[in-house]
């Protein structure tokens, strides 16, 4: 998986592992590798090791909807593999993702994986940056140097611009 590229707003991998993925054309069932990342970025790979992503879809922005299990009416699943790990993902422009994971409880992880890629929520912030902090607060966090290295220097910037003026 170190080979993976990984884009701007790939902030965090949710889940990452093979899966089987259902082709267009013939309907065939074929294992890839599919990649679902926090900022809703869905790519899949020939195997593992591949650099680029044979497609890559945005489910925040494209989705429409997410089946899994008994409302995949009219998928069927490969051989020795139940329909409770069917998957469906509608998106706009008449384009799915079908697949279906190897057991129930990948398809759950899957499906969770999915559905929190689709979800507005962000990282969470740093705990000093949801409140607003007066300069002293400040001074006295710098001093103990339990302040967030990316945050500090901006922060500190705009509150002593905002105060001097």
């Amino acid at each position: 998986m170190a080979s993976l590229k990984v884009e701007d707003k790939d902030v965090m991998i949710l889940r990452a592992g093979y899966i089987y993925r259902q082709r267009t054309f013939f309907k065939k069932w074929k294992r890839t590798w599919l990649v679902v990342c926090l900022g809703g970025s869905v790519r899949y790979y020939r195997n593992r090791n591949a650099s680029r992503p044979q497609k890559s879809f945005d489910v925040k922005n494209d989705c429409i909807a997410i089946k899994a299990g008994k409302q995949c009416k009219t998928m069927l699943p490969p051989k020795d593999i139940d329909t409770g790990c069917l998957m469906e993902i509608v998106m706009t422009g008449d384009r799915t993702l079908k697949l279906c994971a190897a057991d129930p409880d990948q398809s759950r992880m899957w499906h969770h994986a999915f559905k929190r890629a689709q979800s507005d929520k962000q990282l969470p912030t740093p705990r000093h940056e949801r409140r607003n902090l007066r300069p002293e607060e400040i001074e006295e966090l710098e001093e103990k140097s339990c302040w967030y290295c990316c945050c500090r220097k901006n922060k500190i910037e705009m509150l002593r611009n905002i105060t001097s003026r």
